[in-house]
């Protein structure tokens, strides 16, 4: 029973997470967050993939977790449709490299100087900016004869992905903070998992 329980608020807990960061994201971008081919797309991704990893290592349930990332892998390759290798490589780093960002965000927010929500959302905000600004190296990596011919290019994109990774962060920690204080809470009471 005890674990019916905890399944129904993590599933609900995961949703509302997700969910605020993609409305966040599409009130701001429209419908470009829901096509695989523009930039804005990075949102419903990222989106589910903080849910996910926030939701089941936040209780550390890693090895479930690293499960349902690789089940929302396939996924996301079965939708996104017309692949090619890259394709692969691009998701699959954002994938790793966000719940990397998610992982080290719970291990901040866990220091008794962390208690305070303005502090945690301005955690998340400046964690996510910096991974997400560091994916740009990582797929960069793929082809290191490029990296000096296009270090501009490649700074440029890293400065754009650090603000796209900022604005994720923001509503990550937006999304956690009205998850965890409101809508968990009013769902199931005040005994809430976690």
């Amino acid at each position: 029973m005890k674990n019916a329980e905890y399944l129904r608020q993590a599933i609900a807990r995961c949703i509302s997470i997700s969910g605020i960061i993609i409305t966040l994201a599409f009130l701001i971008f429209a419908r470009s967050v829901f096509i695989p081919t523009r930039w804005p797309f990075q949102f419903l991704v990222s989106g589910i993939t903080i849910g996910l990893t926030y939701t089941s290592f936040r209780e550390k349930y890693y090895r479930e977790g690293l499960g349902l990332l690789v089940l929302w892998y396939t996924i996301l390759l079965g939708f996104i449709g017309e692949l090619h290798g890259w394709i692969f490589i691009l998701e699959g780093a954002y994938i790793i490299l966000i719940s990397v960002a998610v992982y080290l965000f719970i291990k901040i927010i866990q220091k008794p100087t962390m208690n305070n929500k303005f502090l945690r959302v301005c955690s998340s905000t400046v964690i996510l900016g910096v991974v997400n600004s560091f994916i740009i190296v990582v797929l960069n990596l793929f082809s290191i004869s490029m990296i000096l011919s296009r270090l501009p290019e490649i700074f440029n994109a890293m400065l754009l992905n650090l603000k796209i990774g900022a604005m994720l962060g923001l509503f990550m920690g937006i999304g956690i903070e009205l998850s965890d204080t409101l809508i968990i809470p009013k769902l199931f009471g005040r005994k809430v998992a976690g």
